[in-house]
């Protein structure tokens, strides 16, 4: 099939309203992981029910498919009375499922961290947050940057499943040109270029954090 430029310049103003949605969905998702995530592997290394609690989140979230939770919150917590539009609970399902893969990258992070530096920080009588925010905290997330730049990219890439909630992000808008115009090559591959430039700057964005962190070190 011939690249046909004349259709791709009639496509891009649509593709570029979806990926603002996209770019939307993906930052809110990414901050609200960031700490997310971050308190259920502190809440998974503790001991007692809070850390059966988070165990057992990490393992539903992660051993089921996003498309199917999204369902779930889309379709099911209206049945108790709860709302929620399409880019809400999509947001909320992206969030649920990446808030547990990120707690698995904190942990190892905080694994990671020798129990000598827990030892002393207690020796010399700071408290539990103080120790964690001034020393252990620090070194965890210099070393969890490559992972969590690796999870940003997947979420990036799993936003596309809202458009089966119908939000119209970059891939409903595809699907809707697609059933338009029947042209589906020119409109993939304009959509696949469009995640590439998405990843290559979370990509970026990571090697810079990297090196400003080794500098600051």
């Amino acid at each position: 099939m011939v690249f046909d430029p004349n259709f791709i310049a009639r496509l891009l103003p649509a593709l570029l309203q979806g990926a603002v949605v996209t770019v939307e969905l993906a930052v809110l998702t990414m901050l609200i992981c960031l700490v997310w995530g971050l308190l259920v592997a502190l809440a998974q290394m503790t001991h007692g029910p809070l850390s059966w609690l988070a165990g057992a989140y990490i393992q539903i979230v992660r051993n089921t498919p996003l498309l199917i939770q999204m369902y779930i919150v889309y379709f099911g917590l209206p049945m108790i009375g709860w709302s929620l539009d399409g880019f809400e609970s999509g947001l909320l399902a992206l969030c649920l499922q990446n808030g547990g893969y990120m707690a698995e990258v904190y942990r190892g992070g905080l694994q990671s961290v020798s129990p000598r530096q827990f030892e002393a920080g207690r020796a010399l009588g700071m408290r539990r947050w103080t120790l964690y925010r001034v020393v252990i905290l620090p070194q965890v997330i210099a070393r969890v940057i490559p992972p969590l730049a690796n999870q940003g990219i997947s979420i990036t890439k799993d936003t596309a499943q809202v458009a089966a909630i119908a939000v119209m992000d970059i891939m409903k808008v595809a699907q809707v040109w697609v059933e338009s115009s029947a042209n589906t090559y020119d409109v993939f591959l304009a959509v696949a270029l469009i995640y590439l430039v998405l990843t290559t700057v979370i990509s970026l964005g990571a090697r810079l954090a990297e090196r400003q962190l080794a500098f600051a070190s």
